[in-house]
């Protein structure tokens, strides 16, 4: 199922973001306009509290949409920025480190790629084990330190990106410190007041998270 224009820029409104409804000319099929299409004809209301608790996170501005680098770039996914991380991403612009600035140009680099609709594998989007409590990562890992900034998906191609830690404070995976994290991106999504992550449990299949340039894998 296609978008048309007129359904691209009403979704854009739906975020509260005035700027984007002039990208709603020569889009074609905006992800979150078809999803929300397919879960009204199949009754899923639970999609429609999230998508109402996400409207009331970015009107109160717990959430803030994060901006591609280019003002003139398409936008076919979204990744919403608590305050936690937001505010790292601040203090990294300005940090006297230029290692640690580069660093954090980076991570807006890597979210600007995601929003742009650029193609996706876990190298850089990676879901946790367990599958089950729907926690990600966005894997930045160059110029090091590599950092993580951890998220959930409020919906198909919306993430919301709740904190961020360097790779190497996190152990190995399994680990205390970096279990510890997951419990801390569910007290950053709870305080947006934001219902159920999004799960395509049992299956987990990536392009339902992604739906678009998107593969777990790579194939060659």
């Amino acid at each position: 199922m296609k978008a048309d224009p007129l359904s691209v820029m009403w979704r854009f409104n739906w975020l509260g973001v005035p700027r984007w409804s002039e990208l709603s000319i020569g889009f074609s099929g905006y992800p979150l306009v078809d999803f929300h299409l397919r879960i009204v004809d199949r009754g899923e209301f639970s999609y429609m509290l999230i998508h109402e608790a996400v409207k009331a996170a970015v009107a109160s501005g717990c959430l803030v949409p994060a901006k591609p680098i280019a003002d003139w770039a398409g936008q076919p996914r979204v990744v919403l920025l608590c305050k936690q991380i937001r505010d790292a991403i601040d203090a990294g612009r300005n940090d006297e480190n230029e290692k640690e600035r580069q660093c954090w140009a980076k991570v807006e680099a890597v979210f600007s790629h995601f929003i742009e609709g650029g193609r996706i594998t876990e190298d850089l989007v990676k879901q946790l084990r367990p599958e089950k409590f729907e926690h990600w990562e966005f894997r930045c890992r160059k110029p090091k330190p590599s950092i993580r900034v951890f998220g959930r998906f409020a919906m198909p191609d919306v993430f919301v990106a709740t904190h961020a830690q360097p790779r190497a404070l996190l152990g190995g995976m399994w680990s205390p410190e970096f279990e510890h994290q997951k419990l801390v991106c569910e007290d950053h999504w709870n305080a947006c007041s934001l219902h159920a992550p999004f799960s395509d449990a049992p299956d987990f299949r990536y392009e339902a998270y992604i739906t678009e340039n998107a593969r777990r894998k790579l194939k060659i």
